[in-house]
């Protein structure tokens, strides 16, 4: 009788070990449960995260480096209006362009760092648009830089490979579209 005992309360002892252990390890297997640790959920997931990269088509990058080298330097002319400038048209219109374009050059600097493009603009200098008839040589360049920008913008945002590349142009070409009716409506006023 005492050996059936013993062989019970062994046979309950190795039981409760054993089931222990398989808590202890559903325990575990539940609280390691990220994708980083378990590389068989990191092979097969394929949800995108900020550090995906998307292709973009050599159209749509083009684009960003064209805009972004655009938008600097209109925020350094815009600069240099506002110091040089006779009339407070201008003078305003400058400061404008830099609020405006340093507002939309960060937003495309985010754009294009989630696509993985790279562009440098700190290369971008003033360009020399010379002190006799200031005012009018600047409003000059605004205008047909505008008109240029425009055309460039609508294009982008018509047919655009890039649906988030495409959004960003068309959101972006109304500031344009006005700040080239400011420019027309200062030139009208400038001698």
């Amino acid at each position: 009788m005492k050996s059936k005992f013993t062989s019970i309360w062994r046979f309950s002892v190795i039981m409760i070990v054993a089931s222990n252990l398989c808590v202890i390890g559903t325990v575990c297997a539940v609280e390691d449960t990220s994708t980083a640790s378990n590389p068989h959920l990191r092979s097969t997931l394929s949800t995108p995260g900020p550090s995906v990269v998307v292709k973009l088509s050599q159209k749509d990058v083009s684009f960003i480096q064209k805009a972004g080298g655009g938008g600097q330097q209109e925020v350094e002319n815009g600069k240099m209006a506002e110091k040089q400038g006779k009339s407070a048209d201008v003078k305003r219109i400058g400061a404008r362009m830099v609020a405006d374009h340093t507002k939309a050059n960060k937003e495309l600097i985010e754009l294009a760092n989630r696509k993985g493009v790279k562009f440098d603009t700190r290369g971008v200098r003033v360009q020399n648009i010379g002190a006799a008839d200031f005012d009018r040589q600047y409003l000059k360049l605004l205008e047909m830089d505008h008109k240029n920008d425009i055309a460039e913008f609508q294009k982008e945002a018509k047919s655009g490979d890039d649906r988030d590349v495409k959004a960003w142009a068309a959101k972006t070409l109304p500031m344009l579209q006005q700040h080239l009716a400011m420019v027309e409506d200062a030139m009208r006023k400038v001698k």
